[in-house]
């Protein structure tokens, strides 16, 4: 017989709810990082417990689609990540930076935004899409500086 506590859909009440407080606790855990539906099954089956992966990217797609993580693809493979869209939970008025490294997600919320979209939306009549806007480089961590 199989001790594991089961995490999933398919069961009662009590375990789905525990499974979505193990998700947003590690959601809590790493604010500042990006991470995969692989690392949060990852972290749950190291607490013995058993998970459905179904299970984890419904969660991480309810929590997309309320604003609350931001949702990119890896550029090297095309995977999804996700990463905690801060306290105002929407990223409806700023852009975003990702490391083409580290896949590190940068939220650029400071005064510049408007007169960015601003320029934006006069010279091109372009309207930015603010929650997909993604500007590709190479953060501080990453870069290598020369000698």
């Amino acid at each position: 017989m199989n001790d594991k506590m089961i995490c999933s859909d398919n069961q009662k009440k009590g375990y789905k709810t525990k499974c979505k407080d193990l998700i947003m606790s590690y959601i809590e855990a790493h604010k500042n990082e990006r991470f995969s539906a692989s690392d949060i099954s990852e972290y749950i089956t190291g607490m013995d417990i058993s998970t459905n992966i179904t299970t984890i990217y419904r969660n991480l797609d309810k929590l997309t689609a309320e604003g609350r993580l931001l949702k990119t693809k890896n550029p090297v493979n095309d995977c999804c990540f996700y990463q905690y869209a801060g306290e105002d939970k929407l990223c409806d008025g700023h852009l975003h930076m990702q490391c083409k490294v580290c896949g590190k997600v940068i939220h650029l919320n400071d005064r510049y935004m408007a007169e960015v979209y601003s320029y934006l939306k006069k010279e091109t009549g372009f309207r930015l899409d603010f929650k997909a806007s993604i500007l590709m480089g190479i953060c501080k961590d990453c870069r290598i500086l020369p000698i």
